[in-house]
């Protein structure tokens, strides 16, 4: 009966035919050795009856601009050179939930390639009787463990929209704000707007659909090696393969691109496949 109620009272939020956009500061640690340095990304949670998309404001708007400035290229010249200093932001991936029943999926990209990663795991909430004021919202406490760290939500029934930031969902109102345990991950609502549509992905490309336990490996590979796709690549159904030469200038990257990645040992996900 109470999903019922729920199911039509947010049936009824959108009964101006309008589209949501909730606004939420992401404040994060990337390296848990040195704690004083914070990342701050702004966040959007797009959303309509059909389901919510979750991604970086800064990523879009950087993959809109970095998209018309290549089709001028390709206009003027017939052919793109692609800067590394391009790309803005600091978080690559979106999640989007599918309404009503909440399928969760991730959407990465791992060099060249693009994978869908479902989403199975439930996340068991604990609703507290514990309430407070967060901006002009009225909240109640609820906890969780999720992929291998403990969260605290605030969420309010005054928006009887069962979503929150990243994959998190379930509880009877908005999530406003949530935080793990060690303070290393937070999220915090700005702002409310409506919108005419949930954004596209700028650059369309193939989705590969991957299990948890398959996208696991693939990044574990990947920071393994995080050069082995750019070493050997397929172009008109030739193999290319880095020469000696061109592999010192690899291995330059390589190292760079492993210094990278020690340095962001804090990730939102501590067990990614459990």
């Amino acid at each position: 009966m109470k999903k019922t109620v729920l199911f039509f009272m947010f049936l009824g939020f959108f009964a101006n035919a309008q589209n949501k956009r909730f606004i939420y500061e992401y404040r994060f640690v990337p390296d848990s050795t040195n704690i004083s340095n914070i990342k701050t990304e702004v966040m959007n949670l797009d959303v309509s009856p059909a389901g919510s998309k979750f991604y970086s404001y800064t990523v879009y708007n950087s993959d809109s601009i970095m998209k018309a400035d290549l089709d001028k290229q390709l206009a003027a010249t017939g052919s793109i050179n692609i800067r590394s200093d391009m790309r803005k932001g600091l978080v690559k991936y979106s999640v989007t939930k599918n309404y009503p029943k909440y399928e969760v999926f991730l959407h990465d990209r791992i060099l060249a390639d693009k994978y869908k990663v479902s989403e199975e795991r439930p996340i068991n909430w604990k609703i507290t009787s514990e309430k407070k004021k967060i901006g002009e919202w009225t909240t109640q406490k609820a906890e969780a463990d999720f992929a291998g760290r403990h969260w605290y939500a605030w969420f309010t029934t005054e928006v009887p929209i069962q979503d929150g930031p990243y994959k998190f969902h379930g509880l009877p109102g908005l999530i406003v704000k949530i935080e793990d345990q060690t303070r290393s991950h937070l999220f915090t609502l700005q702002a409310v707007k409506n919108i005419n549509s949930i954004q596209d992905d700028v650059f369309d490309s193939q989705e590969i659909p991957v299990s948890l336990k398959q996208y696991s490996k693939l990044m574990k590979d990947y920071e393994n090696d995080p050069t082995k796709g750019l070493k050997q690549m397929q172009i008109g159904g030739i193999t290319m393969i880095i020469t000696d030469g061109q592999n010192n200038h690899m291995k330059d990257q390589e190292i760079l691109l492993k210094e990278k990645i020690k340095k962001d040992n804090n990730k939102i996900e501590i067990n990614k496949s459990k």
